[in-house]
């Protein structure tokens, strides 16, 4: 109760300073998820040092303070909330708990052009058939676009992904920030799209080495090569991608989509550069009972030499939106358990699936069911390697194999709250060679949502 008032009163002082500045309109907007799961085994071993059991919630508020159609800003908070926990969940409820500045951004139309400026802590992402496996989150930034005509677009921006992240440390590192632009040309079609884009980034040289050692920062895990366990780079680094996503929906009821995707690190050593490819695929019959899909992906490994001549897996900056599955992939709901298999930050298997969406035997009561089976790309030898640096750096060899079940259901309760179960399963057959004779366990996930969203 303390925290809602908590809300209430910074929602009416943000509203008052809005105000002040002559906004005409105050929209709001919010979400409420309250979750409880249960997940087992979920590093694939029949280890007991987990915690099974989890209940939680996040709210998000936002707030559009609209000038005109041509002049807005937006403010947003995120409270995430362990239950339980003493940092504003145990007894009580007391505590400042996870309080963040979810978005701050203001929209504006450039004076007599048909040009539109997004500037501060924004929603940037990159389309993807499934989501991106590069980026899809909240970053710090502007963001320009424009049609060039009525049916190509073009958007050009700028990302402070970090700024001096270890000042302060021995020796004065600053070098430690990472930029990124980015153009993005969407051309849109009748009945099909296609989206291009580029994006550049330059990765200061101290990132890679704060002061503790080898020890990878969170930051950079999906930049390094993880087969030599890090790196000490002398120089910066840059890092780019070229991607493509398509949509082609002019044979309704059929749909195809897809994503080809290449990126690269540029390190001071070959051995700490990355580079490589990730595609996949998809297609959808739409049915009067649901939406029939077949999907396919495919990212390249780590050879055996990967340790001395760079890594072959393509690079990421966060763990993103790629979420084909719940628990294998990111596809999770707000706070939900996922990614055990890719983890965001390296897609080096490949995967093939099969999905029936949107279908129902009871009214306000939908399905979706998914089955994948994948195996790694990375060679097993540097699959051997990297365990031994680390057991997280490597999830799959190309001698090991995985199959994914998820089952999930919506009930709408009301037209803005609705319950949602996901159920999730997957049988993980590793190689004894490769891992030697620890003795693979499948993973499980239960996990309920009430969601209300106004």
């Amino acid at each position: 109760m303390k925290r809602i008032l908590t809300l209430a009163l910074v929602a009416a002082f943000v509203m008052g300073v809005a105000g002040f500045a002559s906004a005409k309109e105050v929209q709001m907007k919010a979400q409420f998820v309250h979750n409880l799961t249960w997940a087992d085994n979920t590093d694939f071993t029949d280890a007991n040092n987990e915690d099974d059991f989890s209940a939680s919630q996040r709210v998000r508020v936002y707030f559009d303070y609209v000038a005109s159609e041509s002049l807005n800003a937006v403010l947003g908070f995120e409270i995430d909330t362990e239950w339980g926990d003493a940092n504003g969940g145990a007894l009580g409820t007391d505590g400042a708990g996870n309080v963040e500045v979810k978005h701050a951004y203001t929209n504006f139309m450039v004076p007599g052009t048909s040009v539109s400026a997004r500037v501060g802590l924004q929603p940037v992402g990159f389309k993807g058939a499934y989501g991106s496996p590069i980026f899809d989150d909240d970053a710090a930034g502007i963001l320009v676009s424009a049609p060039i005509t009525e049916q190509v677009g073009l958007t050009v921006g700028w990302v402070r992904a970090l700024d001096n992240g270890v000042d302060g440390v021995e020796d004065g590192q600053t070098q430690d920030d990472i930029d990124i632009f980015t153009a993005i040309l969407p051309i849109q079609g009748n009945g099909f799209s296609v989206t291009p884009y580029a994006i550049y980034g330059n990765i200061g040289s101290d990132l890679y080495d704060n002061g503790l050692g080898n020890d990878t920062l969170w930051y950079t895990k999906g930049l390094v090569n993880a087969a030599n366990g890090g790196v000490e780079a002398d120089d910066d680094s840059s890092v780019y991608w070229g991607g493509v996503n398509f949509e082609v929906a002019m044979f309704s009821p059929f749909t195809f989509k897809g994503d080809v995707i290449y990126g690269s690190v540029n390190a001071d050593e070959e051995k700490n550069d990355r580079s490589g490819w990730f595609m996949d695929l998809g297609a959808e019959y739409k049915a009067d009972f649901g939406t029939l899909g077949l999907l396919a992906m495919y990212g390249t490994g780590d050879d055996e030499d990967a340790a001395e001549d760079g890594s072959n897996t393509m690079p990421t900056l966060n763990d993103s939106g790629f979420g084909p599955t719940h628990l294998g992939f990111t596809g999770a709901q707000s706070g939900g358990m996922d990614s055990k298999l890719a983890a965001g930050d390296r897609y080096d298997l490949w995967a093939i699936g099969a999905y029936l969406a949107d279908f129902s035997f009871v009214e306000d009561l939908s399905h979706k069911v998914i089955v994948m089976y994948g195996q790694g790309t990375s060679d097993e030898e540097a699959v051997k390697a990297g365990r031994k640096l680390d057991d997280n750096r490597y999830f799959l060899s190309e001698e090991d194999s995985f199959v994914e079940v998820n089952v999930d259901s919506t009930y709408q309760i009301y037209e803005n709250l609705a319950a949602i179960v996901e159920l999730g399963y997957i049988n993980m057959d590793r190689d004894e060679d490769v891992w030697g004779d620890e003795n693979d366990d499948d993973a499980m996930k239960a996990a309920f949502y009430l969601k209300y969203d106004f």
